[in-house]
């Protein structure tokens, strides 16, 4: 009896450490969820390209031949080197800034021509800060490995007041 008593007694203790030891885990998922979420445009940017640099040392940028539209800024240019070696990606999303009243069907054709490089390059995401916006959110949200299907909810909550007043099409 006492045995069983003992043998319980461990079971439960085993499954409240696991749980405990879980629940940091996922809080810890949360806060760099989070953490990423909030970031302001030039923190986005900067952990973005450095980022890019570790991800891809040795790429040769200048052989994309990038229109100059998309050097107006570091976050332009990161979403487009973001959507030139993520594109699928990118494809998992709608974009916020809804411009699939433009044909766009994903988040990736506002930086490629109908989400396809070899098609060239489309100038809508470089006049729009919610498209590069989120391709850098995408990409560290990525890094950080988060599904598709949380992004999705974090761009949801994101862009919570533009859905309300567009509409989530």
């Amino acid at each position: 009896m006492k045995t069983n008593i003992f043998r319980l007694t461990s079971v439960i203790a085993a499954v409240l450490v696991f749980l405990l030891a879980a629940g940091h885990v996922f809080a810890g998922d949360d806060q760099e969820f989070n953490r990423i979420l909030n970031l302001g445009m030039a923190d986005l940017t900067q952990e973005s390209l450095a980022l890019l640099d570790s991800k891809y040392p040795d790429e040769d940028w200048d052989a994309v031949k990038f229109p100059q539209y998309v050097f107006t800024s570091d976050s332009v240019e990161a979403g487009y080197m973001i959507a030139v070696k993520e594109p699928e990606l990118l494809k998992k999303f709608k974009c916020y800034c809804f411009c699939d009243t433009m044909g766009h069907a994903d988040l990736s054709w506002c930086f490629l021509k109908k989400g396809k490089l070899k098609k060239g390059f489309d100038d809508h995401g470089s006049d729009c800060n919610i498209c590069y916006g989120q391709a850098m959110m995408a990409l560290l949200w990525q890094e950080a490995g988060f599904s598709a299907e949380r992004m999705t909810l974090g761009f949801e909550k994101k862009f919570a007041k533009l859905i309300e007043k567009f509409g989530d099409k």
